[in-house]
């Protein structure tokens, strides 16, 4: 059982570091979370204790940084990159409303997300949804935000009855697609 953090006076150390579970990173970079962690807390401090993503790209920028290798430095490879992401928030930000003669309108995301191996696309939310393959993969990426979530979060008191009620509600879930 984790230990719930809240304002205390007590001071609290980090022991370590690791990277985040499915973290992904542009192909080369050094994947050292003890070193990353230690120079962005360095950073951190040097800063007066915020710690701001411009901070780290300035920081980053340097060819000795441990962060350096972390970040795309060819401006036409980041400049598309960039409208890469652009896209995928563009598409994300669309919503469809469904209707049907006998219910009320819906409104819901246009697209889902389907991250099949090598094939990684969006797929219109409804036709997603009706298919069995690509069902099981959002259920399954449902299931993994949650529980990504769920660690994120677990250690805030304010939140431990959500937990609570999450970890009630999965007792009664079918087995999804991928569900430890």
């Amino acid at each position: 059982m984790s230990i719930a953090f809240a304002p205390t006076n007590s001071p609290v150390k980090i022991a370590g570091y690791e990277f985040s579970d499915g973290a992904r990173f542009q192909q080369g970079a050094i994947q050292d979370p003890k070193m990353v962690g230690a120079h962005l807390e360095m950073l951190r401090q040097q800063f007066k204790g915020e710690l701001t993503p411009q901070d780290v790209v300035a920081d980053a920028r340097n060819g000795n940084s441990p962060l350096h290798s972390f970040f795309e430095w060819d401006d036409s490879v980041a400049a598309e990159a960039h409208r890469l992401s652009q896209a995928r928030g563009l598409i994300r930000s669309v919503v469809a409303i469904y209707v049907r003669e006998d219910k009320p309108a819906v409104r819901t995301k246009a697209y889902v997300h389907i991250n099949e191996p090598g094939a990684a696309h969006y797929r219109e939310t409804s036709h997603a949804l009706s298919q069995t393959k690509t069902r099981d993969i959002v259920l399954r990426q449902a299931w993994n935000e949650l529980q990504a979530w769920r660690r994120r979060y677990a250690d805030l008191k304010e939140f431990s009855t959500l937990i609570e009620a999450i970890d009630e509600t999965v007792k009664m879930l079918p087995k999804v697609a991928g569900r430890d």
